[in-house]
């Protein structure tokens, strides 16, 4: 996938709700990137990438990250 034009925390929240676990990353990573001491965005994409692996492994895990909100 091409980056977005504009990385936001919405546009990785919206990604995620539509079941595009990987672009969500992406698109925290890319916000990481640009703030990188913004410790809600960090927390978020390793809870993400935790829930990813574990996702692989165990069907309906994503459902725990959805519920997990930034703010």
């Amino acid at each position: 996938m091409d980056k977005p034009v504009i990385a936001s925390v919405t546009l990785a929240e919206i990604y995620l709700e539509q079941g595009h676990v990987e672009r969500s990353i992406e698109v925290y990573a890319e916000l990481v990137k640009r703030e990188p001491f913004n410790e809600a965005y960090k927390k978020r994409l390793a809870g993400l990438k935790k829930e990813w692996k574990t996702g692989q492994k165990k069907p309906g895990t994503l459902r725990k990250a959805l519920g997990k909100k930034l703010w």
